[in-house]
């Protein structure tokens, strides 16, 4: 058998698989997201495509898509002595406080990144 890239044989990969049924366990609550910006990295990055399902429970330390002034934003998720802190994982970003002052819509949980890492395809 002809080992390929990193010794890699053609008898470790297990054929097709369906991005839909690893990923989004139901249809209707499921979306896409483009990332802007740089307040998640080195988790996310500018122009990763986010998978968020608004089925799921919003919990501590899970990175969540929110509506804050009408604006969508990605950030980690705290509750924090009664209150809710949303955190970037890029720290020369500040925390959001969550106050009942604020337009605050939790949309949903980010459970997938995708990465484009060719980037523009070449040309032939």
């Amino acid at each position: 058998m002809d080992k390929g890239l990193f010794g890699i044989s053609e008898d470790h990969f297990d054929g097709y698989l369906s991005l839909d049924k690893k990923f989004i366990k139901n249809k209707t609550a499921s979306y896409f997201f483009t990332a802007k910006g740089q307040a998640m990295e080195p988790s996310i990055f500018d122009k990763d495509i986010l998978l968020v399902d608004r089925s799921l429970k919003i919990c501590n330390g899970k990175i969540i898509i929110a509506s804050m002034e009408g604006e969508f934003i990605c950030k980690r998720f705290f509750k924090i002595n009664g209150g809710v802190v949303l955190k970037s994982d890029n720290s020369t970003f500040r925390d959001v406080h969550v106050t009942s002052e604020m337009e605050m819509v939790f949309f949903g949980v980010v459970i997938c990144v995708i990465r484009d890492v060719y980037g523009d395809f070449c040309a032939s």
